[in-house]
């Protein structure tokens, strides 16, 4: 039993260390540690699946809670929404790192849908709780519905052409519907 072990463990070290085909195949770039090193650990699984779960709450909340009473307590739906924004955005900051999200956020291509959300949120935020405006908080709660669409979209494989194309179309067929 233990020569087993013993032959194993010197067969094992012979071809690890000194076989071509192994240290060739360690130093391919796309070999399995470099292949898993993007893959999250079970930590930053859980806190993405407990923000996100509690930023759909929380949005879920807004729609079904406050919608229907958005004329007496705007500002009810612009916080409750807001906060669920808030919490589906730092889920993905959990889940691939602060940095690596801040990065990809800030982007050349990603920065317009990022400023258009964090200004929409920041702008229902100020007009329902600073200038307490019923007809500011429900635009500025429909442009965040709108950002936050637009921003989601974006991150699916052909979202950005897809929607400058589906904006396009509409801006010109509402231009042509009033003669211009």
């Amino acid at each position: 039993m233990l020569e087993d072990c013993l032959s194993t463990t010197v067969i094992y070290y012979y071809f690890s260390h000194n076989s071509r085909v192994t240290k060739g195949v360690r130093d391919l770039p796309g070999n399995f540690q470099s292949a898993t090193s993007s893959i999250p650990s079970g930590k930053a699984l859980v806190y993405f699946g407990m923000l996100l779960a509690s930023g759909v709450f929380f949005v879920f909340i807004a729609f079904t809670l406050f919608l229907p009473v958005i004329v007496l307590v705007p500002q009810k739906f612009a916080i409750c929404f807001t906060v669920g924004c808030a919490f589906i955005v730092g889920s993905f900051f959990s889940l691939r790192g602060p940095m690596n999200q801040f990065s990809h956020m800030s982007s050349k291509e990603r920065l317009p849908f990022t400023l258009g959300f964090i200004g929409s949120m920041m702008g229902t935020i100020y007009v329902s709780m600073v200038l307490h405006s019923y007809i500011l908080s429900v635009l500025f709660s429909v442009l965040q519905v709108m950002a936050l669409a637009y921003y989601a979209i974006s991150y699916f494989p052909g979202g950005s052409a897809g929607l400058k194309f589906i904006s396009s179309s509409l801006t010109s067929s509402v231009l042509r519907c009033f003669g211009r």
